[in-house]
């Protein structure tokens, strides 16, 4: 899921910035790395910090 998530975030994020130029396909090659690196440990550890708050509160 993460992997999905940050390619295609990094997609829209370097076609907004960059543009579909021949400077795209490293800018967004590098955003996706980068925002892998960023969202596979949330995508790990927040679900899990979200279901012991949640079971705390009985919801």
């Amino acid at each position: 899921m993460a992997i999905l998530m940050s390619l295609c975030m990094s997609f829209a994020m370097a076609a907004l910035n960059v543009g579909f130029g021949e400077s795209f396909i490293p800018a967004w090659l590098s955003g996706w790395g980068i925002g892998f690196v960023v969202s596979f440990p949330f995508s790990m550890f927040v679900p899990a910090l979200i279901q012991k708050v949640m079971c705390k509160l009985r919801i």
